[in-house]
């Protein structure tokens, strides 16, 4: 495990998009480090946005675990999207969905089949869909 790895501000510490300014959006290093991998895979005028980070006592609770869409570049993202807790995100065009599982899976993230927008590196998810013989991040209380 690595539970020295700090939990970083991907807004203030990345060249990600990340929805909605109102709120940090918090990830583990080394997750963050795969989806700047990842974007630099999209074609050019795709870019990917985080649109949830850690949340504490949940499946995103150890900073391993990312919500994600991708825009166009020349569309705004707007500052609230549907996703993640509640609402189900809309479906991206297959050729987009394709682009962006193969990006994400060459950057080593692992997807929630029944959650295309869920992405993880490191946790229980990612270590029980690798076969890892253990996750690399614990959960991280509340900031």
């Amino acid at each position: 495990m690595s539970p020295s790895e700090p939990l970083v501000d991907v807004q203030a510490s990345a060249p990600l998009r990340v929805a909605g300014p109102a709120r940090r959006t918090l990830l583990r290093f080394g997750v963050v480090e795969r989806l700047v991998l990842a974007q630099s895979l999209l074609p050019r005028d795709l870019h990917l946005v985080v649109v949830d980070g850690h949340r504490p006592g949940d499946g995103h609770g150890s900073g391993g675990a990312a919500d994600l869409t991708v825009f166009r570049a020349d569309d705004d993202v707007p500052a609230a999207l549907p996703c993640c807790r509640c609402d189900p995100a809309p479906p991206l065009e297959e050729r987009v969905r394709l682009l962006l599982t193969e990006a994400l899976s060459a950057a080593g993230l692992v997807n929630d089949v029944a959650r295309w927008w869920h992405w993880s590196y490191g946790d229980s998810s990612w270590a029980a869909a690798t076969g890892a013989a253990n996750a690399r991040y614990e959960a991280v209380a509340r900031l």
